[in-house]
């Protein structure tokens, strides 16, 4: 995919346009396709980029998911962690889940859901304990040691993925330009952790794709740890 140029029209003291919005979770966006208005507000700058996402299991709510799949939206025990993926144009969508129980037994399961469409498919689930390569306190710890905790969401860092360009006057008006990469189709993440009491989330999209035009982002570089961890250890989401 080929880097496109994005503009930033630079106007002093104007006021955020109206129908501009904060950028959504790409996970659970209500529509297949969205063309979405990401506004920035800097120092007397205003920055408007509209951006076009193909979402495919995004548009699944995690509230359906987990009803679907019998478990409850909040995590209620003390050391758990769920990741739900998903992607491209398809009624399908997976979730990791692993937690210690009340009785100090680690547990790991892998959910795969499809989604009912109508006239087409009917809602169908399936579930598997998985066993790890290594002791499951010693995966849990190594999970805690990507920072997964603490991450930001993917939209807070967009900053860091881009190349930085000039301030040039174009047609009277001076504008910043950059270059940037969008990865329009893919998989996309919602991780939910509870740690030491402490409740967090965060959503990914396309991370794998992303850390290899920005393979110096220390946020994609964590991410992509848990997912290879995930993977290598239990033996899930391998292409």
């Amino acid at each position: 995919m080929d880097f496109g140029i994005l503009k930033e029209k630079i106007k002093p003291k104007q006021k955020v346009l109206a129908n501009c919005i904060a950028e959504s979770n790409l996970l659970f966006a209500p529509v297949l396709f969205l063309a979405q208005p990401l506004c920035i507000i800097m120092k007397n700058i205003q920055i408007l980029i509209i951006f076009l996402f193909s979402v495919g299991i995004y548009a699944q709510n995690i509230s359906r998911i987990n009803t679907d799949l019998k478990l409850s939206d909040s995590l209620t025990l003390d050391s758990e962690i769920r990741i739900y993926a998903g992607g491209g144009i398809t009624n399908y969508s997976s979730l990791f889940r692993m937690y210690k129980d009340k009785s100090e037994k680690w547990t790991a399961e892998f959910y795969q859901h499809y989604a009912k469409v109508s006239g087409q498919a009917q809602l169908r689930t399936e579930k598997q304990t998985l066993k790890s390569e290594n002791d499951m306190e010693y995966v849990w710890n190594s999970i805690l040691r990507t920072n997964i905790q603490y991450l930001p969401n993917m939209s807070e860092i967009k900053y860091k993925m881009r190349e930085r360009g000039n301030v040039e006057l174009i047609d009277g008006e001076y504008q910043l330009m950059w270059k940037a990469k969008e990865i329009m189709d893919g998989i996309g993440y919602k991780a939910q952790i509870k740690a030491d009491k402490k409740f967090h989330e965060v959503d990914f999209g396309n991370p794998e794709s992303y850390l290899k035009y920005y393979p110096d982002v220390d946020e994609l570089i964590y991410f992509n740890e848990l997912l290879d961890l995930i993977k290598n250890e239990f033996g899930i989401w391998k292409k």
